[in-house]
């Protein structure tokens, strides 16, 4: 008798174990890490000339489902190595925090989403050197907002993949020896997505 309920409970137990695989992942938050690229556009910040160049650019977010369609959270970004055309000595990083609102539809197995989020842009621009004379170091924290849209893709379990291209509005990039006014950067990325 102890045999046969032994063998009972490992065959539901082997069963249990099967559905679980079989079954989609479901959480109410969700963490994403991103990498991609901050493309300057329009004005002297996007000059082809005299404007700055395309830099690296890095995310971290966390949020919250409010159902199947809706989330909010809050996202921070890092871009990094913006060179100016003219003076390649001048450098820039701009760093942003800013809560988030995605809304999201899912298709055929893929889920695709609108993101629409708002906060602080801070930049900095190190001291430099240029033509043998010393500049001091700058910075200045401006309102922003950005929007955009992408798709998420399964990878495996609660991991998904998400290709996304988002724009990227600085109000007033302004400091005290430096000043571009609007700044504006698309940023295609590549998102590694746990929880969605």
């Amino acid at each position: 008798m102890r045999k046969i309920t032994l063998s009972l409970a490992f065959t539901f137990l082997c069963a249990g174990a099967a559905c679980a695989q079989d079954m989609p992942y479901y959480s109410r938050y969700y963490f994403s890490m991103g990498a991609g690229a901050a493309i300057p556009v329009g004005g002297h910040w996007g000059d082809g000339s005299v404007g700055f160049t395309a830099a690296p650019s890095v995310s971290l977010a966390g949020a919250k489902k409010v159902d199947d369609i809706l989330s909010y959270g809050v996202e921070t970004g890092y871009s990094f190595g913006h060179e100016n055309r003219d003076v390649s000595a001048i450098g820039l990083r701009i760093f942003s925090l800013t809560p988030f609102l995605r809304v999201a539809s899912e298709s055929s197995g893929r889920t695709y989403y609108g993101i629409l989020g708002c906060g602080l842009y801070h930049w900095t621009q190190p001291e430099f050197n240029s033509s043998g004379k010393d500049f001091d170091s700058d910075s200045g924290s401006s309102f922003g907002f950005n929007l955009g849209g992408g798709t998420i893709l399964p990878l495996r379990g609660a991991w998904k993949l998400g290709l996304e291209l988002r724009w990227h509005h600085i109000v007033n990039m302004k400091g005290d020896r430096f000043d571009v006014d609007i700044a504006n950067n698309l940023l295609p990325a590549v998102l590694l997505i746990h929880g969605f």
